[in-house]
């Protein structure tokens, strides 16, 4: 699966480049808003008004992640990195705030070394539910916090016993579930269409098979992208 992640991130940089070539409107240029709400001119030094309701961009970025869990055989004491890739797209319902959603590919897992070396990954395609807080500041530079929520499915993962010389999928008879949801925390921060943010998972859902452990995932989330 990192194959297809590092698939998806050349195909999308490819795209990036293109984009940021001269002539390219993007949201914070001279001649495009960030949709609805307010920014600073450049020719009078006051704040404009943007009528463009909807706004898109393409992220990829970093994932550190680790599964915390009662069970003491999928409970992670290292954490995993992995990559995401994926799109967004927004509306503004006032000047200063916002609803996005998305389809992100997102590599999670964990690590473990308390009964054996043990290690699983836990592919997933995920959608996000924000609202964002938009503070604009003057030079184009927007800093962008926001809370929400995200529901995932997982797509694929292996699981790597290495006391056992053992592989097998993650979501094989004892293991994990596909579904997997939480609470998602962040920042972004824009110039010109130039994105990067930085944000946390806290996974809700119980994503272990045994009803009687509570598993769940974690994961610190670091994305660069570009918005049109």
């Amino acid at each position: 699966m990192k194959k297809i992640a590092l698939t998806i991130a050349l195909v999308l940089a490819t795209v990036l480049s293109a984009m940021a070539q001269p002539g390219y409107g993007g949201p914070y240029s001279r001649n495009r808003g960030h949709g609805y709400g307010y920014g600073y001119g450049r020719d009078r030094g006051r704040i404009h008004y943007y009528d463009n309701n909807f706004y898109g961009g393409i992220k990829v970025g970093l994932v550190a992640s680790h599964v915390s869990s009662n069970s003491e055989y999928l409970d992670a004491n290292r954490l995993e990195t992995g990559l995401s890739a994926g799109f967004a797209a927004g509306f503004n319902i006032s000047p200063f705030a916002s609803l996005e959603s998305g389809l992100y590919y997102v590599e999670k897992g964990g690590s473990s070394n308390s009964n054996g070396r043990f290690s699983y990954e836990l592919d997933y395609l995920e959608v996000p539910f924000l609202i964002k807080y938009n503070y604009y500041s003057p030079n184009n530079f927007v800093v962008q916090p926001y809370l929400g929520f995200y529901v995932g499915f997982g797509v694929g993962g292996m699981i790597r016993d290495f006391q056992n010389r053992e592989a097998f999928s993650s979501y094989s008879d004892g293991y994990f579930r596909h579904g997997d949801s939480g609470f998602k925390i962040g920042c972004g921060f824009t110039y010109s269409f130039l994105y990067f943010g930085v944000g946390y998972d806290l996974g809700l859902s119980n994503i272990g098979q045994d009803f009687f452990d509570d598993t769940r995932n974690r994961a610190l989330r670091l994305n660069v992208g570009f918005a049109f």
